[in-house]
């Protein structure tokens, strides 16, 4: 099984999820950065 979308509809339906996990996950990261070293924001 791969993991990769072979039909358009389904890269349409994987891509915005994708995105909204690299945000998400990047806002996390940065949240606990700032709170681990507030001295540096």
């Amino acid at each position: 099984m791969s993991a990769f979308a072979k039909r358009p509809e389904d890269f349409a339906m994987t891509l915005p999820l994708l995105l909204a996990g690299i945000t998400a996950g990047g806002l996390l990261v940065y949240l606990l950065a700032v709170l681990l070293r507030p001295e540096r924001f």
